[in-house]
């Protein structure tokens, strides 16, 4: 039994070593990347915000994963596996965002729904919260035992 294939490799595996100078760069990018986040955590571009720190992060996952986990030397389907995996997620992200940012927006709108859903049109019946309404026509009401 070959060596290579008790690693769990294939027979066209080649191993390849890379110039340290070549990791000193991506952990020089990765650090300025990070400074980058931080700097802009500290600026208020609204919405922007998580969009540009969702693209550092991005950005930072995938030096990672081409340069230290080797996709980018390794075969081209695993680098097709990973687009997959990242297009899926910027999908849901997207998704989740877009309901995220939208919460609330109907507030408005909702606080002019009948207080009360069994009868809406019935003056005096008290609203879901337990008050009761005013009286129709402004009047003050006198209490039940004519005091």
């Amino acid at each position: 039994m070959s060596h290579a294939s008790e690693a769990g490799h294939g027979a066209d595996h080649v191993p390849h070593v890379l110039p340290l100078a070549t990791y000193l760069k991506v952990f020089a990018a990765l650090l300025s990347l990070t400074a980058l986040t931080v700097a802009v955590s500290y600026v208020n571009v609204g919405a922007w915000n998580i969009v540009i720190a969702l693209g550092v992060a991005t950005t930072k996952a995938t030096l990672v994963a081409a340069v230290f986990m080797h996709l980018w030397y390794d075969h081209k389907f695993n680098a097709l596996v990973l687009g997959s995996a990242v297009l899926f997620l910027t999908i849901m992200l997207a998704l989740t965002l877009a309901d995220t940012s939208t919460r609330g927006s109907a507030d408005s709108i909702e606080g002019r729904r009948p207080r009360d859903y069994t009868a809406p049109f019935v003056e005096g019946k008290p609203d879901l919260r337990g008050a009761p309404l005013p009286p129709p026509n402004g009047e003050a009401t006198q209490p039940a035992d004519g005091r």
